[in-house]
């Protein structure tokens, strides 16, 4: 490992024909809940003598990535010189090592990844939150039901941009390249304070949640007890992924199979007692369903939210065969699968526990094994908690790779593009996660970050679907591998602002905070991007915190 002075930012190499194992390494090796962005991995870099022409960079190259460069003249002088051989080296090497994707994966692999990576651990905490809303039995498992159907047409859109734009990946960069970069900044800031933060504390307080309950089988566990140890998890889960990522990547697949272990023993022990004939909450199925289409509309929302995680489907498109004929097949198999599971996962709930049990309930399958069998209550709570463990896991490098992304295009500081120099992974970028992450932990109930979450993934599919519309009418002929059928953009589209006016029109106050928080990145983008140049003292402040930055956690700067 060499470290080279680039302005005031060391850059981190790596010579020798070792890959440098990042992102990318662990999006392969793990197929888990990842986030909308595609795989930019950690890129290894040429030789130090094949660069030599790139390594002294102009002071205004330094200045323009925010970072205040103090080279003097002699070493531009040097850099120039040597700058025509190297260029022509480096080319020689870049043509004789570009590599791209194999396409390997066939309907079977798209299937089983998107089975395996679409929901996380919300089934088992969410019913009562949706069933609150909708006020039945009926009217929670239709609602189940339509936000199944929601994503799954969501996924078709996806599928069209993602094919059109292969090489794109995610709605930030879908939303940039149609709208503009203030778009796509405003979708990158969204998903980094509305989804990732809240997402990582429903994660830890889930497994917490799960793991302290069967200790208070009588009562609900202690809230601050919950969030504590949910604190725990989260910092523990953050050091492991900055330091033994490889490691961890291993026993991923492990903790991705306790949930669909978890899913069969619910729905096995719900069939038998429909055959014992428990169907008492199944006579009025409708009564007491909410005439509000405020609530009805907030318990899409949750519903909405808790399909998530087929946004993986963005980061495969350069590796599936047939994208055109593949995707949109798995994506209708999926969605059929999973939503029949968790409906049938819904009814077992309904079989044993009363209406009032469901919403009196923290953990509605803790809550539902220990009715069918007390001792198999420990089973699935330990399954539960690695469920959300394994979720949150991948989710800690699958969001870190939004930031890096934003950072190497200029929309988020320059040193959330940098690495460990020794681990190889983007430790600023999980610490300011993980930071905010705890904010949301210990400022915000279970039912806020669904809130948040919900808001932003339903503003967000409302982008994405403009941007397919609007390269459908502005560029009818682009090459589309594949192409949705009209109406489903257009019911999205309505759909969509109909859920989300309503959650606003419900709860006011929540929403309106984060649409708050949302449109702040506006004045964000301008400080941050717009404004140049800065003040030389501005770019010495952040130089220089910078630098300190980098020595103290030994991180450096990627190649481009």
């Amino acid at each position: 490992m060499s470290r080279r002075k680039q302005g005031n930012v060391f850059s981190t190499e790596k010579s020798g024909d070792n890959p440098v194992q990042g992102i990318g390494y662990y999006a392969r090796e793990n197929p888990a809940f990842t986030p909308d962005i595609t795989d930019i991995g950690f890129q290894k870099t040429v030789d130090d003598d094949a660069v030599s022409g790139s390594s002294n960079g102009s002071s205004s190259d330094a200045t323009s990535s925010g970072v205040y460069s103090i080279e003097d003249k002699t070493d531009a002088t040097n850099g120039a010189k040597s700058s025509e051989k190297g260029n022509q080296d480096e080319d020689k090497k870049n043509d004789s090592s570009k590599v791209e994707m194999k396409k390997s994966l066939n309907l079977l692999h798209c299937v089983a990844i998107m089975i395996a990576v679409t929901g996380h651990s919300s089934v088992f905490i969410s019913p009562s939150n949706i069933f609150s809303a909708t006020g039945s039995v009926g009217g929670s498992l239709i609602v189940w039901l339509v936000g199944g159907l929601i994503n799954m047409m969501l996924a078709l859109c996806f599928a069209e941009l993602g094919t059109m734009l292969p090489h794109a990946g995610g709605p930030y960069a879908y939303v940039m390249h149609t709208f503009g970069p203030l778009p796509g900044f405003l979708i990158m800031w969204g998903y980094v304070v509305l989804i990732a933060g809240p997402f990582w504390a429903f994660l830890a307080y889930t497994a917490a949640l799960y793991i302290v309950q069967p200790v208070y089988p009588d009562c609900d566990a202690p809230d601050s007890g919950v969030k504590l140890l949910a604190g725990w998890i989260m910092i523990t889960m953050v050091i492991l992924n900055c330091v033994y990522m490889k490691y961890v990547v291993k026993v991923q697949s492990f903790l991705s199979s306790t949930k669909i272990i978890a899913l069969g023993i619910i729905v096995i022990a719900g069939i038998i007692q429909l055959a014992k004939g428990e169907t008492e909450n199944f006579q009025n199925i409708f009564e007491g369903t909410s005439d509000d289409p405020g609530q009805i509309g907030l318990a899409v929302l949750y519903s909405a939210f808790s399909y998530g995680g087929w946004q993986v489907m963005t980061s495969m498109m350069e590796e599936v065969k047939k994208p055109g004929r593949d995707l949109p097949r798995s994506v209708y198999i999926t969605f059929v699968i999973v939503i029949s599971k968790y409906i049938m996962t819904n009814v077992a709930y309904f079989t044993l526990l009363s209406p009032s049990e469901i919403l009196g309930s923290q953990a509605v399958a803790l809550s539902f094994m220990q009715r069918v069998y007390s001792p198999l209550s420990v089973v699935i709570s330990v399954f539960v908690a690695t469920t959300s463990i394994g979720a949150l896991n991948a989710s800690i490098m699958g969001h870190s790779r939004l930031l890096f992304a934003g950072s190497r295009v200029g929309h988020m500081p320059v040193i959330l593009g940098m690495i460990s120099h020794k681990y190889l992974t983007p430790w600023p970028s999980i610490l300011i996660l993980l930071a905010w992450g705890l904010v949301m932990l210990y400022t915000g109930g279970v039912t806020d970050m669904m809130d948040f979450i919900g808001l932003f993934s339903t503003t967000m599919g409302i982008a994405v679907v403009l941007a397919l519309l609007y390269l459908r009418y502005t560029k009818p002929n682009e090459h589309r591998p594949y192409k949705t059928m009209f109406f489903v953009p257009l019911v999205m589209l309505v759909v969509n602002i109909a859920v989300l006016v309503l959650a606003i029109y419900q709860k006011p106050q929540k929403m309106g905070i984060g649409l708050g928080i949302l449109f702040a990145g506006i004045p964000l983008y301008w400080f941050g991007v717009l404004w140049e140049p800065k003040p030389k003292c501005f770019r010495d402040f952040i130089g220089g915190w910078t630098i300190v930055a980098q020595k103290m956690l030994m991180i450096g700067k990627t190649s481009s």
